[in-house]
Formats: C-alpha cells, structure tokens, sequence
C-alpha cells in the first residue's frame, strides 16, 4: 500500500488530493492528513521530526519519499502524468525542492485557505483517517 501524506488545511493541498484520488483508477494510494493520528503515528513510526510536517509525504513499500519527489512518484503511476513525472525526477533534487517550496509557500494564493474538499463516496474507503 502507498499512502500520501499532506498538509490537511486549505483548499490547495484538498484539491491536489482529490486530482489524484480521481485519476488513480487502479486504487493504488491511500491518504492521510499529516496532521491526523493516522498521519503522525505513520510518521512518528519511521522517526519523522515534527517540522516536516509541512510538506508532502510519500510511503512506498517502507520507504519515505518528501517534497518534490514525493509528488513526482506520485505523478509516475498516474495515467497520462507518469512520462512527464518520470522526466522530472532526472531534475537535480536542489532545484526541484526549491520549485515545490516556491509553490508551497504560495499555495494560499494559488487557492483559497479556508475551504477544503472532502472526498467524495469511495474516495472515503482510501482515506486512512476518514471518521467512522
């Protein structure tokens, strides 16, 4: 299983994971809040500090994957995504994480901070936090 971790406030981070769990056809990731217990014992689990709770996270088969190259492995198993995804991941790691932070720190811009999209009917079975 490969679950995504990510910031669990605002729109941005909301709508990034509805573009995934609506193009990952074949149910392949799982999603979590890293501010969730789920999230935290996910992380706290693979000694995980608490100041990078601020970014993306990926767990693939054991290992942890952070920031831009979290997303790009992500972008690898999406249809139509996978080539372009696959080609970022030969960008130097140093420019990549500094294109992610540009967008990171900007994301309340990009989108509005308030809202968040809740999943939508089986999108909540690939949620590890969902409320029962």
């Amino acid at each position: 299983m490969m679950v995504i971790l990510s910031e669990g406030e605002g729109s941005f981070c909301s709508a990034t994971m509805q573009f995934i769990l609506k193009r990952d056809r074949q149910g392949l990731f799982h999603v979590a809040s890293i501010q969730s217990k789920a999230g935290r014992r996910l992380l706290r689990d693979r000694d995980v500090g608490e100041s990078d709770l601020d970014t993306m996270c990926l767990l693939e088969d054991e290992h942890l994957f952070k920031r831009s190259t979290a997303a790009l492995r992500v972008g690898t198993r999406l249809p139509r995504y996978g080539l372009l995804a696959a080609l970022g991941l030969w960008v130097p790691c140093v420019l990549r994480d500094w294109c992610y932070g540009l967008v990171a720190r900007n994301r309340y811009w990009l989108r509005d901070r308030k809202s968040c999209l809740l999943p939508t009917g089986e999108q909540w079975t690939r949620v590890c936090d969902h409320p029962d």
